[in-house]
């Protein structure tokens, strides 16, 4: 007989599962009052990614409430100023040049509250160096939703013309990779285009291309000497611009047009002639698209790549409508972190990455933008990619004196270096569980490195401070 032709007895089956449901509901109250006893939690609060576990039956009598969580005690300003005013700047003040004056600044806040848990010199104007990305890359976050992406493309002004149009991705690459995040190649765009082009049945076209979506390539507050700091900047260009010796183009769009048409070559479309500069207009035949604005946010700030930067505030500059040039970028972080608070009374800038040494902001502004960071959730991508103090990026190397070293691996900080400049923005939490926001600046000392260590202490003193 098959199982499904059992005939089965439901009263018999009624009475055996009554039977165990009452064994399983008495060793559940037994191991729930021996577990009482002997002083383990009665309730265990699931995880938000936990199942809702089944009702369990409850003991006779109250059950013990799970304690609160609570936020640490907030330091006290008067012991914590007193702890980072006694740090050693005596190597930095021997290190300043004929002429000059050292300025120190600092500013700490309770990233819950806001609250100013530490100052000095706070509101004073200082050169940010490249911490003034920390303001571009929030500003940026700020005004996209994060998801949006820029197209590189070729489009057809006539049959056998094509023009390629840069659309502003900073991370284009000439060949395809599957590399994290997927950049879109021209290798893969050649392919797309000569698929086209074979459809419609030629063989040879010309090619020239358009970089005009930004203004403006080399701000004029660089010097020269900053060439291999930061490739001209380009609404076209592949890897950066810079070739297999990682040698900065002075020509990016054209090289990027160059690499193209050998790469139509190799798909069999002859390119005649040279590429030259052209107007991008005409039938769109194929495009490529950047990863989204998060993702070439977070590789401008895991890197601190200044030329990533300046790119993504043109594109910053032309979403507000302001003009795609430095003081076009340096307009549209303004606006947008004035609309946001985070703006202070005479502060400028000058572009986008910090290169320019007449840029000028706070220690305040600075804690202030990172407090930001840390309590919106669309610009966590700024925190994430805040180095880790002796363990990531810039800070590697760092933290690493007897004072210092209570911040490894809890402060996270974006650096900032230039000749007599040297910054620390970022968090950390305190040895009472407190999590704050701050920023050091030091203008002034040609002793770097003791400007960096000074800045690192003040950090590993409010990380291990119980005050």
């Amino acid at each position: 007989m098959s199982p499904q032709n059992i005939p089965w007895r439901p009263v018999i089956i009624w009475g055996v599962v009554g039977a165990l449901l009452v064994v399983v509901f008495t060793a559940a109250v037994l191991h729930g009052a021996a577990s009482f006893e002997a002083g383990a939690p009665a309730s265990v609060a699931a995880s938000p990614s936990s199942p809702t576990p089944p009702p369990q039956p409850t003991p006779a009598g109250p059950a013990p409430s799970a304690p609160e969580a609570t936020p640490g005690k907030i330091p006290d300003r008067a012991v914590l100023e007193q702890r980072l005013n006694s740090l050693d700047v005596a190597a930095l003040t021997k290190d300043v040049p004929e002429g000059t004056s050292l300025n120190l600044a600092y500013q700490v806040l309770d990233i819950e509250t806001g609250e100013v848990l530490a100052a000095s010199n706070a509101d004073q104007l200082l050169i940010p160096a490249s911490n003034t990305k920390l303001l571009t890359v929030t500003a940026l976050l700020s005004v996209f939703d994060g998801t949006e992406t820029f197209d590189t493309t070729v489009v057809s002004p006539a049959p056998g013309q094509l023009v390629l149009v840069g659309g502003g991705d900073p991370l284009l690459a000439s060949a395809a990779s599957d590399g994290y995040p997927k950049r879109a190649s021209l290798e893969d765009l050649a392919a797309r285009t000569a698929e086209k082009v074979k459809s419609q049945g030629l063989s040879t076209v010309s090619l020239g291309y358009d970089a005009s979506l930004f203004q403006e390539s080399w701000a004029t507050t660089w010097p020269s000497s900053y060439r291999d700091q930061v490739t001209p900047i380009s609404a076209l260009w592949a890897d950066e611009g810079r070739d297999a010796n990682q040698v900065r183009s002075t020509d990016p769009a054209g090289d990027a047009a160059r690499i193209f048409a050998t790469q139509l070559a190799a798909q069999g479309i002859t390119v005649e002639g040279n590429p030259a500069t052209a107007t991008g207009s005409g039938e769109e035949i194929a495009k490529v698209s950047s990863p989204g604005v998060h993702l070439l946010a977070a590789a401008a700030m895991e890197t601190s790549n200044n030329s990533y930067t300046e790119v993504l505030g043109m594109q910053l500059a032309r979403k507000l409508g302001q003009p795609t040039t430095f003081a076009g970028t340096a307009a549209a972080v303004q606006q947008e972190l004035t609309r946001l608070g985070l703006w202070h009374e005479g502060a400028v800038l000058h572009d986008g990455s910090g290169l320019t040494r007449e840029n000028h902001v706070t220690a305040s502004m600075l804690a202030g933008v990172v407090r930001y960071v840390m309590i919106t959730p669309g610009a966590s991508v700024v925190q994430e990619g805040f180095p880790v103090a002796g363990v990531s990026g810039s800070l590697a190397n760092r933290f690493d004196d007897e004072i210092s070293t209570a911040g490894r691996g809890i402060v996270r900080a974006k650096t900032g270096t230039l000749s007599l400049v040297s910054t620390l923005a970022g968090t950390t939490v305190t040895a009472d569980g407190r999590e704050v926001a701050l920023a050091f600046m030091t203008n002034g000392s040609t002793n770097g490195w003791a400007a960096q260590v000074w800045s690192d202490q003040g950090a590993a003193l409010i990380t291990g401070c119980g005050c």
